[in-house]
């Protein structure tokens, strides 16, 4: 008996061993005024589905949850990275609901007949749900965090875990509604170095150990920078970072501030067969005068533009190629601020008459807070430790 029990308990756990996992995610992306996009990614090919509740009192399955699929053409689609967008199911206006991640290993797919194993799924708790919210465009205060040229700091998700879990207990320390990745957060574009991305966008839920973030709820948007325009990262960007606009470049309205997103792109001129980065620059600065027409943008109290690469004279050899084709745009559109990266040192460059716009140029050492009510915009430069250098005021 003892040695059949052994036995069980062997298989148990040779089973578990090799069952499907949740490797990184899920992580919040693509959220608009209606829908949200949630990414995660498995160790196995598998289908995958989200089921949302709203944001009520009962039970996440006191009665059985909508479920929306990977599907594409109709048909859901077998992958180890899955993107799901979904909308808000509340019908009374709430922009907060809850959801659940699953996925399901295909252990076969021979002769036109597909076979399924065992599911994967983010845990719900009596007491723990995982909560996400659709942008509110009347939302009176928000608070946003902003880093840039991490390079593949292995340290940079733990010190965001622990700024935005801080945050929540304390008024020293802003929480956040959003955060924004303004370029070179991976240092390669090779495997390891996208697996570190993946970490600092979305964490680890690996069962059987269960490692919950803030970045399950909090939306991440990215700003692509010179090394996420290369390379493996380059080729399947917007598979990991999807976008309201299916590019890079989009825009993202909460509250009273606009962000127009920029997509730089790579730092050299073209110079070789498989980069034309200036015709898209070109096609980005035609899109960008239409968005700026939008009455999403035209709306807002603040409009805030992020691009990696400044569009400041001696900055990159494209700098002047930026700074022709968006500065005259965003200027007319009346710009609040524009936040950049890419030198990895600190500066502000005032308004002047090559710019009507004040650049701030993040260094790769400090994290930008940034709160934004109806009537004012305030923005503070820390360091790593949470020491203040700066703060800037906008009305």
């Amino acid at each position: 008996m003892k040695k059949i029990l052994t036995l069980a308990l062997m298989l148990a756990v040779s089973t578990s061993a090799f069952a499907i996992k949740i490797t990184y995610g899920p992580y919040v992306q693509a959220v608009t005024k209606e829908t949200v996009t949630i990414v995660w990614a498995t160790d196995k090919t598998a289908i995958s589905w989200v089921e949302t509740a709203p944001n009520d009192k009962l039970h996440f399955y006191a009665f059985e949850r909508p479920k929306y699929f990977q599907t594409v053409l109709g048909r859901k689609v077998p992958t180890k990275l899955h993107s799901i967008t979904i909308p808000n199911p509340n019908t009374n206006g709430d922009a907060t609901f809850r959801y659940r991640a699953y996925s399901q290993e295909i252990t076969s797919n021979k002769g036109g007949r597909t076979m399924y194993g065992r599911v994967a799924a983010t845990r719900i708790f009596a007491y723990r749900h995982i909560f996400v919210r659709t942008l509110d465009y009347n939302k009176k205060s928000v608070n946003f965090i902003l880093m840039n040229d991490q390079h593949g700091n292995d340290g940079t998700y733990e010190l965001l875990n622990k700024r935005i879990s801080k945050a929540k207990r304390s008024d020293k320390h802003w929480s956040a509604d959003a955060v924004f990745f303004v370029g070179d957060m991976a240092s390669s574009a090779d495997s390891k170095q996208l697996s570190v991305y993946n970490k600092i966008s979305g964490g680890v839920n690996n069962y059987p150990k269960y490692v919950e973030t803030p970045l399950h709820e909090v939306p991440t948007f990215m700003t692509r920078g010179v090394n996420e325009s290369v390379g493996k990262l380059g080729a399947n960007y917007m598979s990991h970072f999807p976008t309201s606009t299916g590019k890079p470049y989009y825009t993202v309205r909460y509250g009273s501030t606009c962000f127009i997103v920029l997509d730089s792109g790579s730092d050299v001129k073209d110079k070789v067969a498989n980069t034309d980065f200036d015709s898209y620059r070109k096609e980005q600065a035609e899109w960008l005068a239409k968005a700026l027409q939008s009455e999403e943008v035209k709306s807002a109290k603040f409009k805030v533009a992020l691009m990696h690469i400044p569009p400041v004279a001696g900055a990159s050899p494209v700098s002047k190629d930026l700074h022709s084709l968006f500065v005259p745009m965003l200027e007319e559109a009346g710009i609040t601020l524009m936040i950049c990266g890419y030198t990895h040192k600190l500066q502000m460059h005032e308004a002047s008459k090559k710019c009507s716009f004040p650049i701030l140029v993040n260094g790769s050492h400090n994290v930008l807070n940034i709160r934004a009510t109806q009537s004012n915009m305030d923005l503070v430069v820390e360091d790593f430790n949470g020491k203040e250098l700066h703060t800037y005021s906008f009305e």
